[in-house]
């Protein structure tokens, strides 16, 4: 009984001094001083400077001085110094290999607004000093805000033990994702909406009820990027095809009952920020888009219809290795090993969850067609039951599958800019695909137990490495 106990005590403490790692380990770095990442970071903070000045930018705004004159005099750049000296007569926007205007006016306020309040409540605590440092720690925040809310998200969802574990580290165990927590960049905050859409929305179809605590979590993803919501486009999916399903004789077994018109909620909540911000952004710009995204430019229709096929065709799955977090050339072995050996872990995490997903739907495929067969010639078919689980599982590979080439059309066709969608922007799915597993492999107990021990060792693998 003593060792029983010990062993159900085991995980709670490693869950425990993971969450303390994680958190010790991005503050520490988000504050070590670290060269601007090349993730657009000096854009995001040249928005957040014009926030403090009290001002946002626009289309056509040069880049701040601030960020001018911490790439060349501060923390630097990875990218490469700045093109002038930090002394020099003729420092300013034409000084930085990145051009002279921001991108940061395509972003939402919502964000960078918050934390300019952080920023206040720092500074009045006696912090907010390196500036750099401030935008930094609050992205660290609102990303830590986000594994908390996966892990009372999975609480919620009746996960325990190893699932547990599970259910709240793999959704950030990969260095392409911790990144977040140590760069002032609002995709710190993809990982807390998507636990809360993905916990309101499977909350609304397990038990039928709740859907405007989807709606409400769906509009604060929009509410901060069009990309944050996407996980509601699951539910979205899901609610169409089982009300099309319906209509043609399927039985939609558990109380949930999606209507037409809660589709349409949805789709105005994502689509209104995107439709009011960009007619804001016409009324104030400045220059046109042809001139500020020459490069990224529109070729011919056929060009975009390559681009939106390659978008199809390519997986993006945000558990990748970037590179990022890593320990530098003067650490010790025993961190540089540490470091090195979980460097593959996105890749096996990537075939643990999408392999066992795409068994659950073959499964589930063949139970439907076994249902359907007489067991005797003359014996009438079985009635078509529609399993819940499994369809949101398909409608959210549907939407991860779909949305990039969307993206990029809409991009093409909106802005004139041809360029590849990059695989952060499916951050925000990271807690609905890893809840969706260990819910349908409830029967599989391997599963949960093996996607607990990738996840944590990744997690204090990177963790320590950055130390």
């Amino acid at each position: 009984m003593v060792r029983i106990d010990r062993r159900r005590a085991a995980v709670p403490a490693l869950l425990v001094v993971t969450l303390l790692a994680l958190a010790v380990g991005l503050w520490r770095d988000a504050g070590a001083g670290h060269p601007m990442s090349v993730v657009d970071e000096h854009m995001h903070l040249d928005t957040h400077a014009r926030v403090h000045q009290g001002t946002y930018p626009h289309r056509g705004s040069l880049m701040s001085m601030p960020v001018v004159r911490e790439w060349a005099c501060g923390v630097g750049h990875e990218a490469g110094a700045a093109m002038a000296p930090c002394d020099h007569p003729d420092l300013g926007p034409n000084s930085l290999p990145s051009g002279i205007y921001t991108t940061g006016y395509i972003h939402y306020p919502t964000y960078f607004v918050v934390g300019e309040a952080y920023r206040t409540v720092a500074t009045a605590l006696g912090g907010g000093s390196p500036w750099i440092d401030t935008y930094r720690h609050y992205a660290t925040v609102v990303f830590l805000l986000g594994v908390l809310a996966c892990l009372a998200g999975a609480w919620r969802l009746g996960f325990r033990g190893a699932r547990l574990l599970a259910a709240t580290l793999a959704p950030v165990s990969a260095s392409a994702i911790l990144l977040y927590g140590t760069i002032a960049n609002p995709q710190a905050a993809a990982v807390l909406c998507g636990a809360l859409i993905g916990w309101s929305g499977l909350r609304w179809v397990l038990i039928g009820r709740g859907f405007w605590w989807l709606a409400a979590a769906t509009a604060l993803g929009a509410g901060i990027a069009v990309v944050q919501s996407l996980p509601a486009g699951a539910f979205m999916v899901a609610a169409v095809l089982a009300l099309v399903l319906q209509r043609r004789g399927w039985e939609l077994p558990g109380p949930w009952r999606p209507r037409w018109w809660q589709v349409g909620v949805l789709a105005v909540i994502v689509l209104t920020p995107v439709v009011v911000f960009g007619r804001w952004i016409s009324e104030r710009a400045t220059i046109a888009n042809s001139e500020l995204y020459d490069f990224v430019s529109v070729s011919s229709w056929q060009s975009i219809v390559a681009g939106a096929v390659g978008e199809l065709s390519s997986p993006h799955t945000p558990w990748l290795e970037s590179g990022s977090l890593a320990p530098g050339g003067d650490a010790s072995v025993v961190r540089q090993m540490v470091r090195a050996a979980v460097q593959g872990a996105p890749f096996w995490l990537n075939v643990l969850l999408f392999g066992m997903l795409v068994v659950v739907l073959v499964g589930t495929f063949r139970a439907l067609r076994a249902q359907r067969t007489p067991a005797h010639a003359d014996a009438a078919p079985a009635p078509r039951v529609l399993p819940v689980l499994p369809l949101i599982v398909l409608s959210a590979l549907v939407t991860l599958a779909l949305y990039p080439a969307a993206l990029r059309v809409s991009n093409a066709v909106n802005v004139g800019i041809d360029h590849p969608v990059v695989a952060r922007y499916s951050m925000a799915f990271t807690p609905l695909l890893v809840w969706l597993l260990l819910l349908t492999t409830r029967d599989r107990p391997l599963v949960g137990r093996a996607l607990a021990v990738l996840a944590a060792a990744t997690v204090l693998g990177i963790t320590a490495g950055a130390w």
